[in-house]
């Protein structure tokens, strides 16, 4: 029989496990899902559209930034531990497939892992599937980012008012929004390079409602799973001409004509 010590050993880590992100672990009601899948993102990228055009599969229960300190509450020192837990939740939405999105920047900075690609690279040999969600304009990702950090305004759906505004950009701020950007995607490719991945370009998969079924079609091809009809009611913030967004436009562009980034303009 068990020692008293033993048993108050094991009720307290029960009761560890229960206070914290790890309490679906023990949870025998809850099943692990049949299926999963990781979205490796940026903010401002059109995860939030795509999170909802992949729930409009009755098998599918694509996460939110479970990284997020608004989701985690605290930096998260099991990591594996906490995603399979996570995982769990789509047995409890009566769904086999399970996705979350993960930002770089969680994993980098937020939770300071030094071996965040291998926490990836052991996800992947655990039959995750991973989305590679990116934007490839790197100034419209940068003044989206501006865009929400100086009115608050981080997506828009039908029905509401358009945002007509025009907004001053510090361009130096700017210019190296860009150079980061450049470079956040190379990390997030290097990180993936040994990981098989279906990639989703935001400006060609997304930008356009148009695409939205074919999107979806191919990531549901990915995982296996069936076409179903997909819809969203998220539109874009900006407008097409960057003229429209930027009161400081002219001092923009004299700053990227005659760059590699002079491209980023049109």
């Amino acid at each position: 029989m068990d020692s008293i010590k033993e048993k108050k050993k094991r009720n307290s880590f029960k009761k560890f496990i229960r206070n914290l992100n790890y309490k679906n672990l023990i949870d025998p009601r809850l099943k692990f899902p049949q299926s999963k899948f990781v979205m490796y993102t940026r903010g401002r990228t059109g995860s939030t559209l795509l999170t909802e055009l992949l729930n409009c599969h009755p098998e599918i229960f694509c996460d939110v930034e479970i990284f997020n300190f608004l989701y985690s509450g605290s930096i998260v020192k099991f990591p594996g531990m906490y995603i399979n837990s996570c995982s769990k939740r789509a047995s409890a939405k009566g769904k086999k497939v399970y996705g979350f999105k993960v930002k770089i920047s969680q994993l980098r900075y937020e939770h300071k892992y030094d071996n965040y690609d291998e926490i990836l690279l052991n996800l992947y040999k655990k039959d995750w599937k991973f989305i590679h969600l990116k934007r490839v304009n790197f100034l419209r990702h940068q003044l989206s980012n501006f865009i929400s950090f100086q009115t608050n305004i981080y997506h828009l759906r039908e029905g509401d008012k358009d945002f007509n505004k025009k907004i001053i950009v510090d361009i130096e701020k700017l210019y190296r929004g860009v150079i980061y950007g450049e470079e956040v995607e190379r990390i997030e490719e290097q990180n993936l390079r040994n990981i098989p991945h279906y990639t989703v370009i935001y400006e060609d998969d997304l930008l356009d409602n148009e695409k939205f079924q074919k999107t979806a079609d191919g990531i549901f091809q990915f995982l296996g799973l069936k076409s179903v009809p997909v819809k969203s009611d998220l539109k874009r913030i900006t407008q097409d001409r960057l003229e429209d967004i930027i009161e400081n436009y002219e001092e923009v562009e004299k700053l990227f004509l005659n760059t590699k980034y002079e491209k980023y303009l049109k």
